[in-house]
């Protein structure tokens, strides 16, 4: 039996395997709330609002008109 037609089949399930288990851990990484996008939390958020509000209240001081 040739060594190609045993090896080919073991490395395609190797990688198959390899890309499961890190798909498997990169979920189990990215259900943590900490571990996903800050602006994706509440605190985020409330920095997001915060910066918007000065930029407001800066906008007002120096008469520039409002960007949407």
């Amino acid at each position: 039996m040739p060594l190609l037609a045993v090896a080919a089949p073991l490395n395609i399930m190797t990688l198959v395997i390899v890309f499961a288990i890190i798909a498997v851990v990169f979920l189990l990484f990215i259900r943590k709330r900490s571990n996903r996008h800050p602006m994706d939390t509440p605190e985020g958020k409330a920095a997001e609002e915060m910066r918007r509000r000065e930029a407001e209240e800066e906008r007002r001081e120096e008469g520039r008109p409002k960007v949407d």
